[in-house]
């Protein structure tokens, strides 16, 4: 029997939420003035804000990450009401398809408890997909997407439909959101994937297929067709096949080399037997290095150079798979203005690239997206950085081509790279302890709009209550957020789930923001 839950609350319940905004918008703005954080007429202010618009007239961009059946659960307008008068928020991003695994329901001890209603447990009890598709969009592709368990939780409800009207009555805008992921979701997906340098299929799906690039382009139509929307944000959290050999998050062996890559390559003047025979001995030799603790007598990363050296095929291949991926973000984007030329369309760009994958870096400039990015949004996610830079980045690498550092060493080395400042970010002792400082939020996005150069807008991913993050602290959540606009973005998206975020980390958004419009003026 399908179960089937109405999440909006009754009038008078709804009063009541608001009521509880209104009471606690103005106990944290009391703290502020007890702690010397806010004058006593700011403090009015901001106790004034709930019940009121809850933004300053020039206040600007503000989205905010959100999955649906957090949004049902709450009831779509209390929950509306509690990021607009906390945060300042004006756009909501929403899961429109939850590929990602991280998405589809978190545990209680990772979700927030003062938004006014208890969080519920929803792992693999709701919907992956939030839209209604039709077929005839999806005629150049034979992958379509696998059709909703009706018995799951809210299978019935149409969210994109529904938030529409009390999104429009807060002068809200509407994002549909997605991550893409490996094919669970996706039928025929065995067809597209990647074929690795063994001639084994990989666990992803290949960017240069052209059932894989008509797919999205088809999700993308389909939905801007059929709903309301003012924008879409899209997302792959994969690394080319270099960095995934030196900075592994598994043992899989390089991607890809399947007919239409070896073509690709073929037609950019690329020897595509070289290509795989070099990825395959640097594998290996990375490989090896795992297994042994001996340090080679002529020096690990200078063998690593001498691949590079004797193999260029490695990093040509490495920029034709990035342009792969670049040509998927345009088909998507042509086909949204297709029929919505007015509609923003960008892209997410995650933590690796943003602060840490260097060649990533390399490969493109913002500037250079720019011709299909309305904007792109960066995840610069300052307290849970530093657990990342010391499991992800530092440790990874030490087993790698910098094993031959202390991981004292390496961070030194990172931080002059990256151009973040040594003597205000954690030591390696303190990383996990202490995470990185809103100045990490500043440099980052002022190099970011840099590289943008005024040909896209930049939005920052100010990353809150992130799991795995050191306790989070409203002030530097705050600064965090000031420095974003001082660096100059047009915009920020208050990340990473709303269901995470804590009742005081918003506020301090908001505080933040409200203090960036008052600036501006």
């Amino acid at each position: 029997m399908k179960r089937t839950v109405n999440s909006e609350l009754p009038k008078e319940q709804a009063i009541g939420r608001r009521d509880f905004i209104q009471q606690v918008v103005g106990m944290l703005a009391a703290a502020e003035v007890s702690l010397g954080r806010m004058e006593p007429a700011n403090a009015n202010q901001a106790a004034n804000a709930a019940g009121q618009s809850g933004n300053h007239p020039n206040t600007p961009f503000v989205g905010i990450q959100m999955s649906p059946h957090t949004m049902l659960d709450e009831g779509i307008e209390p929950c509306l009401d509690l990021i607009k008068e906390t945060a300042a928020v004006n756009a909501v991003f929403v899961y429109s398809h939850a590929f990602h695994t991280s998405t589809l329901g978190k545990p209680l001890r990772d979700l927030a408890t003062d938004h006014g209603k208890p969080p519920r447990d929803f792992r693999n009890r709701v919907p992956s997909i939030w839209v209604r598709h039709h077929d005839e969009y999806f005629r150049n592709t034979r992958l379509r997407v696998r059709s909703t368990d009706s018995e799951l939780e809210f299978a019935d409800r149409d969210l994109f439909t529904e938030i529409v009207e009390p999104c429009r009555a807060r002068k809200m805008k509407v994002y549909a959101r997605i991550l893409e992921a490996a094919g669970r979701h996706i039928e025929n997906f065995d067809e597209v994937r990647t074929i690795d340098v063994y001639g084994n299929r990989g666990r992803y799906a290949c960017w240069s297929h052209p059932d894989y690039r008509n797919f999205w382009s088809a999700v993308a139509s389909d939905m801007f067709g059929h709903y309301d929307l003012d924008g879409f944000q899209w997302g792959a959290e994969r690394m080319g096949p270099l960095m995934n050999v030196i900075l592994p998050w598994n043992d899989d062996p390089p991607t890809c080399f399947c007919e239409h890559c070896i073509a690709r390559g073929q037609a950019a003047n690329i020897d595509a037997g070289r290509a795989k025979e070099g990825y395959t001995k640097l594998f290996e030799y990375v490989r090896r290095l795992a297994d042994e603790r001996e340090v080679p007598a002529e020096g690990v990363f200078t063998i690593f150079l001498r691949h590079l050296i004797r193999y260029p095929e490695i990093l040509s291949w490495e920029y034709q798979y990035r342009l792969s991926r670049e040509a998927v973000h345009k088909a998507m984007y042509d086909a949204i203005k297709a029929v919505k030329p007015a509609a923003d369309v960008g892209w997410h760009v995650d933590h690796q690239p943003s602060s840490w994958d260097i060649v990533y870096r390399a490969e493109m400039s913002y500037e250079e997206m720019a011709p299909y990015s309305d904007f792109i949004k960066l995840i610069l996610y300052h307290a849970v950085l530093g657990g990342r830079i010391y499991s992800w980045y530092l440790r990874r690498f030490q087993n790698t081509i910098l094993r031959e550092l202390s991981l004292r060493q390496s961070l030194e080395i990172y931080y002059d790279l990256m151009g973040y400042d040594k003597n205000v970010e954690p030591s390696v002792e303190d990383l996990r302890r202490e995470g990185f400082s809103p100045d990490y939020v500043y440099r980052e996005t002022k190099r970011s709009v840099a590289s943008a150069n005024g040909k896209t807008k930049i939005y920052a991913g100010i990353g809150i209550d992130v799991p795995g993050s050191p306790p989070e602290d409203p002030e530097k959540v705050y600064q965090a957020t000031l420095n974003a606009f001082r660096a100059g973005v047009t915009g920020i998206v208050v990340s990473r789930e709303y269901e995470e975020m804590k009742v005081p980390n918003l506020c301090a958004i908001g505080r933040g923001v409200r203090e960036a419009a008052k600036t501006s003026e």
